[in-house]
């Protein structure tokens, strides 16, 4: 996506939004910054859909005791084959699902706590969180058990409960109105609601909008499309020509494995080889927008985070990081 059309699919067609920026009065969707803070950080870490749409608030740094500022957490039973990786959530996203954890959450949540009180027997009800170690402690069918956060499964990530205001509610940061995390089916749902609304309030200053419904997934290809180039920029400065382009590209294969733009962007987005992430530079020599118009005001409502997105994947790139 570009960056009109990814504003446009995440405040007009999720977010209840007109495509003049004013609330759209006839807007039937629930909670449009569940939908938002969504986009953002699916877009912010290009990560799949299992990994983001089954975070939880610790792994967030969400919740008492925990700072806020962006994150990073550790995916392995969500992440596809297992594979384990880290991943870096920027500030705007952070600030992203706080706007929705403040305005929409509390109210799905108390409207679901009595619900899920009578269901506490099935449910995994977490006592404690130990946020440094990321474990968390609690009763699951009567018996007291311990897991490693990034181990546990969707289907355990899903029954998981707290002890909040209203009483139990999910441990997972994005609910429903059953009070528990959405799944596979609903976020579909919000998705396809999200395209008949684009659709329906296109006008002559709408961006152009494919043949095909955009899927969850395109966000992580547009993370991917962004920051390859941006790395590269950054390592050896804008090449015009287009041949001295592709050889660059194929240097960077034989480069150093540190400072490598192409392998920097493989890691973060848990590529099992770094030839599933060279298909994207078959797309770089051909972006629609500038360096700079790239990179600025894509996630929240803020200035860029993009560029600390880059810096942070350099960095941890530099350091000997990414997918352990």
């Amino acid at each position: 996506m570009t960056f009109e059309q990814y504003r446009y699919f995440r405040d007009v067609g999720l977010g209840g939004q007109l495509p003049d920026a004013q609330v759209n009065r006839s807007f039937r969707g629930s909670a449009p910054h569940r939908g938002r803070a969504g986009a953002d950080l699916a877009l912010g870490t290009g990560s799949r859909w299992r990994e983001w749409a089954t975070v939880l608030l610790p792994e967030l740094g969400i919740g008492p005791g925990a700072a806020r500022s962006a994150a990073e957490f550790t995916v392995q039973a969500c992440a596809k084959y297992g594979k384990v990786r880290t991943i870096y959530v920027p500030e705007d996203a952070i600030d992203s699902v706080d706007t929705y954890c403040l305005l929409e959450r509390p109210e799905l949540a108390r409207a679901a706590a009595r619900t899920l009180a009578r269901k506490h027997r099935d449910l995994f009800v977490v006592k404690a969180i130990d946020y440094a170690d990321g474990r968390v402690r609690g009763t699951l069918q009567g018996v007291e058990r311990e897991y490693a956060i990034s181990a546990m499964p969707a289907h355990l990530r899903r029954i998981s409960v707290h002890e909040g205001e209203f009483g139990l509610e999910a441990l997972a940061v994005f609910i429903c109105r059953g009070g528990l995390m959405p799944g596979a089916d609903s976020w579909k749902r919000y998705r396809h609601a999200a395209w008949r609304r684009m659709v329906g309030l296109a006008d002559e200053t709408t961006p152009h909008l494919p043949a095909k419904r955009w899927r969850w997934h395109d966000l992580r290809h547009t993370y991917a499309l962004q920051l390859l180039p941006y790395l590269e920029n950054l390592m050896d400065g804008e090449e015009p020509d287009h041949a001295r382009r592709q050889r660059r590209h194929r240097s960077y294969l034989t480069g150093h494995i540190r400072y490598n733009p192409l392998l920097i962007v493989s890691r973060r987005l848990g590529h099992s080889s770094p030839e599933t992430t060279y298909a994207y530079l078959e797309y770089t020599d051909d972006l629609i927008h500038d360096f700079e118009e790239a990179f600025r005001n894509w996630l929240g409502d803020g200035e860029a985070t993009y560029a600390q997105i880059a810096a942070h994947a350099l960095g941890v790139g530099a350091n000997g990081g990414g997918t352990p």
